[in-house]
């Protein structure tokens, strides 16, 4: 009797060691998954600006837990200023020392903040009135826009150059290069500045 109970009591702790061990494995799983998310644009040889979807299928197709699984459907849900701080949380709570991919999400995130400024820049609804202007006014109007409403460090930069632009012609270039580096199509300002004065424009 007394081999039996030290048999099981042997067995007992083979057991728990073993849940503890197995325990452990599916925590290192999971926080491989995230070292994964964590490094899938560096290690995919994909952009996330340019080629998401291949990102987020390199990603998918290497994760190991339902939890991991998780983890990437949430980023993919939730708003492109909260994914970096999600994923930060992650990252620190399996222990990873470093996360490229938040740095990713932050510029990610600045990317589509300018270019939405831009956009509202170069919408003719956000200056209804500006044909009806003078040439320097149209220029000014623009001007105090950007120094209002600028956020990025891309529109703050593009309104120090227009504000040197000395001509309308040259404020309309700085525009439709700034678009189309953002891969904007069509600058409906530009095509104003460059219009006839409003003083030329009368009966």
């Amino acid at each position: 009797m007394r081999v039996t109970g030290a048999v099981f009591v042997g067995t007992l702790g083979m057991l728990l060691c073993g849940t503890i061990v197995v325990s452990k494995l599916l925590g290192a799983t999971y926080a491989r998954d995230v070292a994964t998310l964590c490094n899938a644009e560096s290690a995919s040889g994909f952009s996330v600006w340019k080629n998401a979807a291949r990102v987020t299928t390199w990603a998918q197709e290497r994760l190991q837990t339902g939890e991991g699984g998780r983890l990437l459907a949430s980023l993919r849900d939730l708003p492109l200023d909260e994914r970096a701080q999600r994923l930060e949380r992650e990252s620190r709570a399996v222990g990873l020392s470093t996360c490229p991919m938040i740095r990713v999400y932050d510029e990610l995130y600045g990317r589509w903040r300018a270019k939405q400024e831009l956009q509202h820049l170069c919408s003719a609804t956000t200056f209804p009135d500006l044909d009806k202007l003078d040439v320097p006014e149209r220029l000014q109007l623009l001007e105090e826009w950007l120094m209002l409403n600028a956020s990025t460090a891309e529109a703050r930069w593009l309104g120090s150059r227009l504000s040197h632009a000395e001509t309308a012609a040259a404020a309309a270039e700085l525009l439709r290069d700034a678009a189309n580096d953002s891969d904007i199509l069509t600058c409906d300002v530009a095509k104003v500045l460059e219009g006839p004065d409003a003083q030329s424009c009368g009966p």
